[in-house]
């Protein structure tokens, strides 16, 4: 009997580790983001409000009817700084009553809004800027920057592009020629 109850003394606390452990696991798994749904070519863009950077509203469905270029980045990115000349010249290119475009920046944290204002002004980028305090990158399933989404008129994710490439330009304004036809 005496061995019994020792042996119970001993076990005790490997026991209530092991059911901690696994009440730690269960709650964990409960909190666990789960990863966003990317959005596909063919498919409805999903629809978002963001302020931009000069409080100017914008939403994806006051621009229905356009053709509309929302570019994702961050201030810190050296591919995202290379692609803000080809957005500026696509935009310079293609701004009118049938086109829009939307940067939106995924920088975060204390600080912010100041380092977007400090960029868009030091790298001149021309058109509206908004950063994205309202989780809409998780929205469009973006993992990597810079990432460019072109939503046809209908309001349909017509193409995506990922990273940066010097070359794009002629891709992209031969992509936005054909929408606005």
């Amino acid at each position: 009997m005496f061995f019994l109850t020792q042996r119970k003394k001993f076990l005790y606390p490997f026991f209530i580790l092991a059911i901690g452990i696994l009440l730690f696991s269960f709650l964990l798994s409960g909190c666990k983001k789960k990863a966003p749904a990317q959005p596909v070519v063919g498919v409805n863009a999903p629809d978002f409000v963001l302020t931009d950077i000069n409080g100017q509203p914008h939403s994806l469905s006051s621009m229905k009817g356009k053709v509309v270029v929302i570019d994702f980045w961050a201030t810190w990115c050296p591919p995202c700084q290379a692609s803000i000349p080809i957005m500026n010249k696509l935009y310079e290119k293609f701004k009118g009553a049938n086109f829009e475009m939307l940067g939106i920046s995924i920088d975060d944290g204390a600080g912010a809004d100041g380092m977007v204002r400090s960029f868009v002004k030091n790298f001149q980028v021309a058109y509206p800027v908004a950063r994205d305090d309202k989780g809409v990158a998780d929205m469009y399933g973006v993992s990597g920057i810079p990432n460019l989404f072109i939503i046809g008129k209908d309001g349909v994710i017509r193409d995506h592009h990922m990273g940066y490439s010097p070359d794009e330009l002629d891709e992209i304004s031969g992509e936005l020629q054909g929408l606005l036809k």
